[in-house]
């Protein structure tokens, strides 16, 4: 079933419940007040015909005593369309005192089986067919029982009008029903149409694999508006990662490719002319080269989907620093490229030791590759507002604005033309961005076509009750599930 369809059906449905609720409660009271009317009318005919009536008691002295009841015309006090008996109850078998002339020749109790009661009583009776309300009230004196005055009254009126109503009521909620389905299928209409949009968007983009689809959106930022928006944020996350998956998928075959065609090329060689020391050299270099490829696209793809746990645990950056420091300087023995400490302070974070010093090692690394010869690359380490603050400085080429955006995604090499010191896979500075995620820090970059870069890194340091805690016990070690944010 369509949710068109169930919204108008739980709209129609809940608004017939509530006209039915609603008409039981109008019907009842109005009932209860036409019933009242009546009632109100006989009581106070029998009030007036009770007040107007007389009971004497005569005889002899030690002689029986006879009752006699006098009652005023019936006919003065009773009301418009209202009957009167009044029936003498102080002997064995009721008899008849006196009838109003509109009830005729009916001289049966109104409601025989209230004759004899002491207290008022209403009831309905049906005579020829036709609805009535009766009242029967006791006539005493002296605390004696000695007749019952009975007062009745057509319900025809009272019985139009409940039809009158019921059709009205009936009438009114079929119009209404029927109004809320129209009017339901109107309105789901109007506010499913932008998510038909967004579905038919949704069937293009599937079926055409366009994922530059945009929705447009002219209304309020309400809740369709808010799903539009996401919807247009969503293509364009979905876009951008399409376009790095298709860029990732050609790079690593441009990558690999390299590789395999020098393989091939001094495996050639070899088959021709023979073994000689510089082929081997060079299949064995792009072996190597391959992988450290392999196994930094694997260690990529585990953090990936979660399947790499890292154990955290408290980790002096400033010796870390010095150690990259130091190994750097080897690194760049032959290039004549300074590498020096600028800044530093020590300060503690709760990291894993063998990445954080990868990290190191790759920014160095990508610094020396671009600084030319003579160049200069600092370190610094610092704090500031409670975050370690990692810095490595170069006066290499520089990258343009454009491509410092991408810098850091997978294979992304800012200038193809330009030279590489040394081999790359352009996974190095993809590597550094998942290790600074996963210890819950930022890195960025600033530079300057033929100026040099600077990247910095931010990680929250700890604080100084961990350091007291450190002086006097071991430090538990926080595993720590990685799954850094994409």
């Amino acid at each position: 079933m369509r949710i068109r369809t169930k919204l108008i059906l739980w709209y129609s449905g809940l608004l017939a419940i509530i006209i039915v609720m609603f008409g039981i409660i109008v019907y009842g009271f109005m009932d209860r007040t036409l019933v009242d009317a009546v009632d109100s009318t006989l009581d106070e005919t029998a009030t007036q015909v009770i007040r107007n009536s007389r009971v004497q008691r005569f005889g002899e002295f030690g002689g029986p005593i006879e009752t006699m009841i006098r009652l005023p015309r019936l006919d003065i006090f009773r009301a418009s369309d209202v009957g009167v008996q009044v029936w003498g109850v102080n002997q064995d078998t009721p008899r008849l005192l006196d009838i109003s002339a509109n009830l005729g020749d009916w001289h049966q109790p109104l409601d025989a089986a209230a004759l004899g009661i002491d207290q008022p009583r209403f009831s309905n009776i049906k005579i020829n067919g036709r609805e009535m309300r009766v009242l029967t009230r006791p006539l005493t004196a002296q605390g004696d029982l000695y007749a019952n005055v009975q007062v009745v009254a057509l319900l025809d009126t009272v019985n139009e009008a409940r039809e009158k109503l019921l059709l009205v009521m009936a009438s009114s909620a079929f119009v209404g029903v029927l109004g809320s389905i129209i009017l339901g299928m109107w309105l789901s209409r109007k506010a499913l149409h932008p998510i038909e949009r967004i579905t038919e968007a949704a069937s293009k983009i599937a079926q055409a694999d366009d994922l530059s689809t945009r929705l447009e959106w002219n209304g309020p930022m309400d809740e369709l508006g808010r799903l539009t928006k996401v919807f247009n944020g969503m293509m364009g996350r979905l876009q951008d990662l399409f376009s790095v998956q298709q860029r990732f998928v050609a790079d690593v075959s441009h990558e690999l490719r390299t590789p395999l065609t020098a393989i091939r090329g001094n495996l050639d060689l070899i088959k021709r002319y023979g073994v000689d020391d510089e082929s081997l050299e060079a299949i064995e270099s792009e072996a190597e080269r391959m992988s450290r490829m392999v196994n930094d696209l694997l260690l990529l793809a585990r953090a990936d989907y979660g399947g790499l746990t890292l154990e955290l645990e408290p980790v002096d950056l400033d010796t870390i620093v010095i150690e990259t420091h130091q190994q750097a300087k080897v690194l760049a023995k032959d290039r004549g490229i300074l590498i020096s400490i600028e800044h530093f302070e020590p300060a503690r974070i709760v990291g894993h030791v063998d990445r954080m010093k990868q990290l190191l090692l790759n920014l160095v690394g990508n610094a020396i590759k671009f600084t030319p010869d003579g160049g200069r690359i600092s370190l610094s380490l610092r704090q500031s507002n409670g975050k370690a603050v990692l810095q490595v400085k170069d006066t290499g080429i520089g990258i343009s604005p454009e491509d410092a955006k991408h810098i850091f995604d997978r294979f992304y090499q800012a200038d193809k033309s330009r030279f590489r010191m040394g081999d790359s896979s352009g996974l190095g500075l993809a590597i550094a961005k998942w290790i600074v995620e996963a210890h819950h820090g930022t890195i960025s970059v600033e530079s300057e076509v033929g100026k040099g870069s600077t990247f910095t890194v931010e990680i929250p340091v700890l604080d100084d009750n961990h350091h007291a805690d450190d002086d006097d016990q071991p430090v538990s070690r926080l595993r720590h599930r990685l799954m850094p944010e994409r």
